[in-house]
């Protein structure tokens, strides 16, 4: 069992949500009697009906249909057409869709007939009734009524910030996501990590139509924002494929269970049936000024080609293919080495000569900035329902990216190089093969008024590393200069039962309940590389002041994995939990959940949430939750075992240090003090604010505060002299700095999220429309374990002074983003802003000399769509259009004036990028003008009498059905009436 060490707040605040879940669930087994429940073998008729534009009557796909107080929900297929199975009876359904304020109307379901029930939904500014699947079990809870809060982004949303990549499009449109460019940083310059609300990569749970999403085999061990954690890769997912994101910012371990302590990202894929076929061509075209001379930069080519068809099977069931292809080029900013290259006399060498432009690009031997990348990603979503009700569902894809980059530059003169094979140095480049696999498989149905879900997911990925234009400077001029150098692999097999239902009336009012089971295998292999790649070679290093000491070991660079170092371990765990939602009274919203989960590597541990939402007026309401968490230290960050290249500021020199990672069971690290790792626990407290103040304004504020004890974190490096002896002295020789993962930290994160969205309908001149976003973050480490007693003497690099400003300075204090989007006809124009706030970066020197902060970046992009007849859709675009670049490294930190820009950068430091899109929608191409059967549906719900008469029609829907829960007509007049 794991003991949980806190302070007596999270004492009191744990405490205090078990004892309230407690009291819920005993008022909750006293009211599920009364509910009632409906015979397993009842008939059921059907529902047929269709959606579309009430301005147009242009059918709508993708809508979703929703049947009001239960679990039972389709989308339209191409046409706009719907089909439902209901049990007999008076039955709500309410249609939606983003871009659209929602429907209401009542059916009434005789069995072994068919109704139906055609909507017609009238275009909003601003999408306010967008229903959300994450972070509740409910299934028509909508953004501004749920508890915590969400931020949904479209897939308009999404193609409108002109990013081929995941993160980059996630950072663009939500604040509170970080995705810094890290660059000459081993393999985290092919997979980079993103964060949310400041916390760790590896905090955040990434899922995938609402099913967890495996991480990656890279555990990130050098100096970039994400040190020491293992996260998903969400660039292996491929945009293209993507209907809606919706990213939860606050705690939902007790939902979902580890990894989600700072919030839950869940990528909804595209089922429409539609084909469609986009290609897109852009390069960075950039001017720098600066550092004593200027340069313009042609390069970073991105080539991307995608395509999406999707079938409809069966009635409401389909069939969606996604295929991606990226090809990127290498973008560049260092500048010439002019220092002296050559050790003096050595005739093959030679030094460029006095004078020489330090921007000549074709003189540059340095590499800093995106790495190439070629991918290629492919995903399937379908589901098919039976004629039981039962609907088998299944989504997976795979991706392959083949990358290339660099390390830093080893010059001639360096004891690192063998001079008989590059005379003049060399940079070494490190060559990745990733491969990224996932499968999903479940049913749904439902049985005696319980909805249920059984599935089973399976993901892998495995990163390989190839060392190029190299050598083993140990093994002399026989040296290979290619190297095979290892590969890490991960799989997870994960299986989930869950039950939901919604009882309407109850002593708590309408009440939704689920609870569920998962169970979950992990499993991590490191391979080693080529003897060669580790070797320890007789050569002696040749000419030189150090002339005649055996020479450095290893392929340089990324030395290859040994076989000391191999790993083959797997974990299991079985969680449950229960997860509730009521309505006591009209206006207030009280959900709780708990979670159990036992773990066969460290144990038990248990977790709860509450929170609650109460309108305090039609459209102004105030919302807050609390609940502890944890995420459980990944199966990586306990057994990754490495030596790797690392540089250390010493007296204002870059200095390479052969740095070992020991697995933390190993003998290195237990006689460096290391200790078993156990799980992160937290408490998340949060409040906030959300205001509707029209149907085309709503305004959200959100105040958070995370504690997190017992962080996982990479320690400092030991670089002591007496640290190289202790590991000789007990056989561990060759290294000349160690390091391992610990629970070293504790950490506390406060912010502000701040988000408004405006829409104005100007008639004839089109639609426009505003999003404003806003993050304000702090973390603080509140507790450094002490240095274990055998480095105490020698070192205090446990948790030094440069991660510690990592965990603190290292990301913005703030972030804004701004969109301003007009739609005019068939031309659509879009503007970006974004700003970074300040980040701060430390060096070892504890006179602090070398730190630097780096100011405030506003960045800029622009779009322009135009829709010509026929489907065509042309985009021309710029991002960071106004060429904007973060502040230089100053000169200490520019190694020898090579490197001009910080990896840390949060929007990168390539500059401008300038893009076409274009893209052809096949469908439209065949129909250009597909309209419903709902046509004089259409123009009778957009007549000015219908408009008038919603809000009465809505009451009479609430009056005349009798299973509709108290709260639900209350909050359909608020959300549903047409725009004025």
């Amino acid at each position: 069992m794991i003991q949980r060490v806190v302070v007596l707040p999270s004492l009191l605040i744990t405490r205090g949500i078990r004892v309230a879940i407690g009291q819920i669930f005993r008022a909750l087994a006293m009211s599920i009697p009364l509910a009632g429940a409906t015979t397993l073998g009842a008939q059921t008729g059907t529902v047929t009906g269709r959606v579309s534009d009430v301005k147009n009557a242009q059918s709508l796909s993708d809508a979703q249909v929703i049947v009001v107080g239960t679990s039972r929900r389709t989308a339209t297929r191409a046409d706009g057409s719907y089909r439902m199975q209901l049990p007999p009876g008076r039955h709500v359904v309410r249609a939606t869709k983003i871009g659209y304020g929602p429907a209401f109307d009542t059916v009434e379901v005789t069995s072994g007939a068919t109704a139906t029930q055609d909507f017609a939904l009238v275009g909003a500014p601003i999408g306010l009734d967008q229903v959300v699947v994450t972070g509740t079990r409910a299934a028509d809870r909508t953004v501004l009524e749920a508890p915590v809060p969400i931020d949904v982004l479209s897939a308009a949303d999404i193609r409108e910030t002109g990013r081929t990549e995941m993160s980059q499009v996630i950072q663009m449109l939500a604040p509170s996501i970080n995705f810094p460019r890290p660059s000459v940083n081993d393999g985290t310059d092919h997979i980079r990590p993103a964060t949310l609300r400041g916390l760790g990569p590896d905090q955040t749970l990434i899922l995938i139509n609402g099913k967890r999403r495996h991480t990656t085999a890279l555990v990130h061990v050098n100096q970039s924002v994400g040190r020491g954690s293992a996260s998903v890769d969400l660039n292996a997912i491929p945009v293209s494929a993507i209907e809606r994101i919706e990213i939860l910012r606050d705690g939902a371990a007790a939902q979902y269970g580890s990894d989600a302590i700072a919030g839950v990202i869940n990528i909804i894929l595209k089922s429409e049936a539609t084909t469609s076929l986009s290609t897109s061509v852009g390069r960075s075209f950039s001017e720098f000024e600066g550092l004593g001379g200027s340069a313009s930069y042609d390069d970073g080519r991105v080539v991307q080609v995608d395509g999406n068809i999707g079938r409809a099977i069966r009635g409401d069931g389909f069939i969606h293919l996604t295929g991606e292809f990226r090809d990127r080029d290498r973008t560049n900013r260092t500048r010439v080495d002019v220092s002296t290259q050559c050790i003096a006399g050595d005739s093959r060498c030679s030094n460029l000569p006095a004078g020489t432009n330090i921007y000549d690009e074709d003189l540059r031997q340095s590499w800093s900035g995106d790495s190439e990348s070629r991918d290629f990603g492919f995903f399937a979503n379908g589901e098919v329902p039976l004629e039981s009700g039962m609907k088998v569902y299944a989504f997976g894809g795979f991706g392959v990216r083949d990358g290339l980059a660099a390390g830093f530059f080893r010059r001639s003169s360096d004891d690192r190089t063998v001079r008989a094979i590059y005379p003049n140095g060399f940079l070494p480049l490190i060559a990745s093969d990733i491969r990224d696999g996932s499968a999903a498989l479940g049913a749904r149905g439902a049985f005696r008024d319980w909805n249920w879900d059984l599935s089973g997911v399976y993901g892998a990925n495995s990163f390989e590393f190839t060392i190029e234009q190299t050598a083993n400077t140990s093994l002399g001029a026989t040296s290979p200069t290619t190297f095979y150098a290892g590969a890490l692999r991960l799989n997870q097999l994960v299986a989930n039962l869950d039950f939901s239902r919604l009882f309407p009336r109850t002593a708590l009012g309408g009440l939704n309940i689920a609870i569920g089971a998962e169970a979950r295998r992990d499993g991590y292999k490191l391979e080693r590389g080529d003897e060669p790649s580790f070797a320890v070679g007789p050569s002696a290093i040749v000419g030189g002041p150090n002339a005649g000491k055996p020479a450095p070991p290893f392929s340089q660079v990324f030395p290859g994995f040994r076989p000391v170092d191999e790993a083959d371990e797997s974990r299991t765990n079985v969680g449950a939990y229960i997860d509730v939602e009521a309505t006591p009274v009209e206006r207030l919203l009280i959900a709780a959940a708990a979670r159990g989960e036992n773990y066969s590597d460290f144990g038990s541990t248990a977790d709860g949430k509450l929170a609650a939402r109460f309108e305090i007026v039609p459209g102004l309401a105030v919302r807050g939750a609390a609940q502890t968490g944890f995420r459980a230290p990944s199966l990586g960050q306990s057994n990754f075992s490495s030596v790797a290249t690392n540089f250390q500021l010493i007296n204002g020199v870059n200095t390479p240090f052969e740095i070992r990672t020991f697995a933390v069971g190993s003998a290195g690290a237990e006689l460096l003090g290391a200790r078993e790792l156990k799980p992160e626990q937290s408490v998340n407290l949060s409040g906030g604010l959300t205001a509707r103040v029209s149907n085309s304004l709503s305004l959200s504020a959100d105040y958070y505060d995370v504690k997190i004890e017992d962080r996982i974190v990479l320690s400092g490096n030991f670089i002591h002299a007496s640290v190289r002896e202790l590991l000789a002295n007990n056989g561990i020789p060759g290294v000349s700095g160690a390091r391992y993962f610990t629970n070293a930290i504790d950490t506390r994160t406060k912010g502000l999220d701040i988000v408004l969205n405006y829409g104005l309908d100007l008639r004839e001149a089109g639609l426009l429309r505003f999003t404003g976003g806003y993050n304000q973050n702090k973390t603080e480490v509140t507790r450094v374990s002490a240095t274990p007693p055998q480095l105490a003497a020698v070192s205090t690099a446990l948790f030094d002074r440069v991660q510690r400003a990592l965990f603190e300075k290292g990301q913005p204090k703030n972030s804004v983003r701004l969109t301003l989007n007009h739609s005019f006809r068939n031309l659509t124009s879009n503007v970006h802003a974004s700003r970074f706030g300040k980040h701060t970066i430390f060096q070892p020197a504890t006179t602090g000399a070398a730190d630097q902060t780096f100011d405030a970046q506003w960045v800029a992009d622009v779009a322009l769509s135009y829709k010509f007849a026929g489907g065509l859709n042309l985009t021309v675009g710029a991002n960071n259009v106004l060429d904007s670049y973060p502040d230089t490294l100053i000169t200490a930190n520019q190694t020898r004036g090579i490197y001009m820009f910080s990896g840390q950068s949060p929007a990168g430091f390539n500059g401008r990028y300038g893009y076409v899109r274009a893209a052809v929608d096949f469908g439209a191409l065949a129909s250009p003008f597909r309209r419903s059967g709902a046509s004089s549906v259409a123009a009778e719900e957009k007549s000015p009498r219908n408009q008038r008469s919603y809000r009465e029609r809505l009451r009479a829907i609430r009056a005349n059905a009798a299973e509709l829960p108290s709260d639900v007509g209350t909050r359909g007049i608020i959300q549903g009436d047409p725009p004025r």
